[in-house]
């Protein structure tokens, strides 16, 4: 395994690219990535919303995925994809029909290679409030209902064989195995933890973009 990479060591560099396209976690939107474009002044940057058409109850993660492929259409080429939480699930199933250069994943979804299949998940539609599953979102921070039938799949284990580009698996401390080491290990990805993070700061604290930035 891949030791982990520090914020102050070597990543790969995403100033080989022309375009970054943010994908965000569930229950949230592109806000939450309202900081990160004035972070990458020569990247052509988008956080793409994954509800934009869609009707939520009845939105899966292919539905999502298909998003993310749809929004890097208009994208220059080479292109980096780098998605939150559910976020970067979605990244991660649409990078091979987005033919994506690069992928980062900020403490991402795993898939069923990784935590394991449980097809005894009932799939349902409808939707749930995130806050009152996960937790209170950060002050300020925008919430909106989110695809229970999208969370079952997640539970069950989506799968991705393979990925079709290098990739950096980015983590804090609240998910630091199983969409850490764990994730990047599977894939063959790079490593770059963040310790002292949590979930929501991977996105917000401005020294994880400044960080990928940077390298």
């Amino acid at each position: 395994m891949a030791r982990p990479r520090q914020p102050d060591g070597s990543v790969p560099p995403l100033r080989h690219v022309a375009s970054l396209l943010l994908a965000h976690g569930a229950g949230s939107g592109p806000w939450v990535f309202d900081g990160w474009p004035a972070a990458f002044p020569d990247l052509d940057v988008d956080a793409v919303d994954l509800q934009a058409g869609l009707n939520v109850a009845e939105a899966s993660m292919s539905n999502y995925a298909a998003v993310v492929v749809r929004a890097a259409e208009w994208l220059l080429r080479p292109l980096a994809l780098c998605g939150w939480s559910s976020g970067g699930l979605a990244a991660t199933m649409a990078a091979r029909q987005a033919e994506a250069d690069f992928l980062v994943l900020l403490e991402s979804s795993p898939p069923g290679e990784v935590q394991g299949f449980d097809e005894s998940v009932p799939l349902r539609p409808g939707t749930f409030d995130p806050e009152e599953t996960y937790g209170a979102f950060p002050p300020g921070m925008r919430a909106r209902p989110e695809s229970l039938l999208a969370r079952a799949e997640r539970k069950r284990g989506v799968s991705v064989p393979e990925l079709p580009c290098p990739a950096l698996v980015v983590y804090g401390d609240e998910f630091a195995e199983e969409r850490g080491p764990r994730l990047a290990a599977r894939y063959g990805a790079e490593e770059l933890a963040f310790p002292g993070l949590d979930h929501w700061d991977l996105v917000l604290d401005d020294r994880v973009r400044k960080t990928l930035a940077a390298s």
